[in-house]
């Protein structure tokens, strides 16, 4: 399972500590841009930051191909399971690997689970959990196992432990440690680690 994180202030540290873990730019998801729909501002990001970006979101809603880096991955955010995502998908997949982005937010979704991943599976796509920020979450993503998440700092702690980068960078060592293991593994050593109180 691929690990990604945000932009965070402790971007640097983790870049050098944990090779394993994309951080921001590597894993792009500029929110500011996204959220207020500012797609030229993202695009051009994506284009000045090309040669650092591994895997990006791709713009909310827009079910179109931009002109985009072909050599970075991108995330498509499923709202939907509509056309409009399978057309996209097919699109970007003719350049590049794309995933499947799960929102973890209900609010942002009008589907279960389940539909998603059969929606995947008919694509033969990859699946992204998007923004893991509590237990339960975590805990869906290892039973589905999805292929790769994003984290936010949330997910290591509460706010006043983790503005200490010892506490964080510590809590990434665990997770680390238990995500190593892959196939019939993964789920045990990941279910250990959410019930371990690392929050």
């Amino acid at each position: 399972m691929l690990i990604a994180m945000g932009h965070t202030v402790y971007g640097e540290r983790i870049r050098r500590d944990f090779p394993n873990i994309l951080v921001y730019p590597e894993f792009f998801d500029s929110k500011r841009e996204l959220i207020q729909g500012d797609f030229k501002n993202y695009v051009k990001k994506l284009w000045n930051l090309r040669t650092i970006i591994k895997i990006a979101i791709y713009p909310d809603y827009i079910y179109y191909t931009l002109t985009v880096p072909k050599n970075v991955e991108y995330i498509i955010p499923v709202h939907s399971l509509n056309e409009g995502v399978v057309r996209i998908y097919k699109q970007l997949s003719n350049f590049t690997k794309v995933w499947l982005g799960f929102a973890s937010n209900e609010k942002y979704r009008d589907y279960e689970i389940t539909d998603f991943i059969e929606f995947a599976k008919r694509l033969n796509a990859k699946r992204w959990y998007l923004g893991v920020s509590t237990k339960r979450e975590l805990r869906e993503a290892i039973r589905w196992n999805f292929d790769g998440l994003d984290i936010t700092t949330m997910l290591l702690g509460k706010f006043e432990q983790i503005k200490n980068l010892d506490y964080v960078v510590r809590k990434l060592r665990e997770l680390l440690n238990y995500t190593k293991s892959q196939g019939s593994q993964r789920q045990t050593t990941l279910y250990e680690f959410v019930n371990w109180g690392v929050y």
